[in-house]
């Protein structure tokens, strides 16, 4: 079995609602060892994310808010227009879209777009959110087993590939030496 470790997994919590984020950080990192980084608004997140290239080796989740307060940056972008941007750099990061209004609209748009799932904001948010990442890491670790079963199974065609290889040298020159 794959064995990820927590410390390789980055949880990118996105969410203008200071409350709420200080939540999510305080019982992820009681949680377990994960590496929590927060950002106050979409545009923040996306100008880090364009300036720090995401390692490869680790998972990479972000818990996105859908809706930001436009009264400190009337421009600013909701939910979906920064998941949108993160798809055309990275269709690898895991989005989670997290927010305080029940709008299936708004969900189904989310999910097309590509995040993982939808979470309300209420009292069993954090509890949805970490079945949503232990999900995640598990949907990983069957991708990581994969990739080592068909590397194993190659490596093996290869060995069988020289053994054979070499006993074909070996009756040949027997033959051409006899």
């Amino acid at each position: 079995m794959v064995n990820i470790k927590e410390s390789d997994i980055n949880i990118y919590i996105v969410d203008d609602d200071e409350l709420m984020s200080k939540i999510l950080r305080t019982k992820f990192e009681q949680s377990g060892d994960f590496r929590i980084i927060s950002f106050a608004s979409g545009e923040e997140f996306l100008e880090y994310f364009g300036n720090n290239p995401l390692n490869k080796r680790q998972i990479h989740i972000v818990i996105l808010d859908y809706l930001f307060k436009s009264n400190v940056n009337p421009q600013a972008k909701n939910g979906l227009e920064i998941l949108k941007s993160i798809r055309e750099v990275n269709k690898e990061l895991e989005v989670i879209m997290l927010s305080g209004l029940e709008d299936v609209d708004i969900a189904s748009k989310a999910i097309k777009c590509g995040a993982v799932s939808f979470v309300k904001k209420n009292e069993n948010s954090f509890l949805r959110i970490q079945n949503n990442v232990k999900f995640i890491i598990s949907q990983n670790r069957l991708k990581l087993t994969k990739k080592q079963s068909r590397f194993t199974r190659q490596l093996f065609l290869i060995l069988i590939a020289l053994i054979i290889g070499f006993a074909i040298y070996y009756v040949i020159s027997e033959f051409v030496l006899n």
